[in-house]
């Protein structure tokens, strides 16, 4: 603890701990407007942000000099998605409801549950709060990662968690648990006398949710945010939904103002447009068909990911694809994790925006 002086003395152990790191907070790394953005999983829909623009301007100057009152918003939210006011929790994105249910659950020492590769933010709360986490590696198969449900199970009536954290869709594996195996899940978790936490921040791009079993389940919280299917990543607003009581919970340790009074004006307006934030899911969801159909036509082996983005397994081809890319599109070219060595991500969009990146291929593999 030297290395932080007089802080590092007194700060928590787990927080002053040298293994818990985090990105520069200072560094510069600007993206240059000249490229496509494919590389973190933002919502590029020109459609859908022609509605969102028009929102934006409408918004009153007293959003910036007032103080937020959410009530409103937790009302139309709760009708919007068929749960009353007492079953939410506003935050700043889905990682601000992973924080809240971190704070409200988890002492120094408590065993947490969560998949590898994942959220970054799970480890990141795993340590700040001193816990001890148990990893569900996923496994790398022809088609693509993969993790049993038999082992998940397993691993959690071993290990007696007193949280389990598992994004459904997942990221960066884009790999999901259907209905039943959720189920099966959810059920363990509760046998085991664990809260557990389903992340659906890429729902509706997978529309299956395990919301409608909040009641049936007291355990079970669900994260949601604005940031994917709503195209309002920069806006910071997401929500957990839970059985009142638990929710209850969930707000002992909110801070004074959950959100901002900016995203609770926006948001207000934003949830009238529904049908056109369903319709902007499906163009995406068409242009991921339209690129890995692209990539396959090529001889490339591609994994369809359920959330707003896929992978590509340039080969031997892989080199002079990456240089041809190189000013054309930003995405993420590798992994280190075994389960997606090999594989080159690429965030969805409509088709329209991938046409430029399958011309890049094609004329780098001598195809155009």
């Amino acid at each position: 603890m030297e290395q932080y002086g007089f802080a590092g003395k007194i700060a928590r152990p787990a927080v002053a701990a040298p293994a818990l790191t985090r990105p520069d907070w200072s560094a510069v790394s600007p993206r240059n407007p000249g490229l496509i953005w494919l590389d973190k999983n933002e919502n590029l829909d020109p459609e859908l942000m022609e509605i969102t623009s028009k929102i934006l301007a409408q918004i009153p100057v007293a959003a910036l000099y007032s103080y937020p009152d959410a009530g409103p918003f937790y009302h139309k939210l709760g009708n919007y998605l068929g749960v009353e006011a007492d079953h939410l929790l506003l935050a700043a994105g889905s990682d601000g409801v992973i924080r809240s249910v971190f704070e409200a659950f988890i002492n120094p020492g408590d065993v947490v549950v969560h998949t590898q590769p994942t959220f970054a933010m799970y480890m990141v709360y795993g340590r700040i709060y001193g816990a001890q986490a148990v990893v569900m590696a996923y496994e790398p198969s022809d088609l693509g990662p993969v993790l049993p449900v038999d082992r998940v199970v397993e691993t959690i009536a071993r290990s007696k968690p007193k949280l389990v954290c598992l994004p459904n869709p997942d990221s960066p594996t884009g790999t999901v648990f259907p209905p039943l195996e959720m189920r099966r899940i959810i059920e363990a978790a509760g046998e085991a006398g664990a809260v557990i936490l389903i992340d659906e921040a890429y729902h509706p791009f997978y529309i299956n949710s395990v919301l409608p079993w909040v009641e049936a389940y007291p355990h079970l919280i669900v994260a949601r945010t604005f940031s994917k299917a709503w195209g309002l990543a920069g806006l910071r607003v997401g929500y957990a939904v839970a059985s009142p009581k638990t929710a209850n919970l969930l707000h002992k340790v909110r801070p004074m103002y959950e959100v901002n009074t900016l995203a609770i004006y926006y948001m207000e307006r934003m949830l009238d447009y529904s049908a056109e934030m369903l319709a902007s899911v499906e163009r995406i969801n068409n242009g991921k068909d339209v690129f890995l159909a692209a990539m396959a036509d090529l001889g490339f082996k591609t994994f369809r990911a359920e959330g707003n983005f896929l992978h590509v397994a340039f080969g031997d081809e892989a080199p002079v694809i990456h240089a041809a890319l190189k000013n054309v599109v930003l995405y993420r070219p590798n992994f280190n994790d075994p389960c997606l060595k090999g594989y080159s991500r690429f965030s969805a969009a409509p088709a329209g925006l991938f046409g430029p990146v399958i011309r890049a291929i094609r004329q780098a593999v001598g195809k155009s």
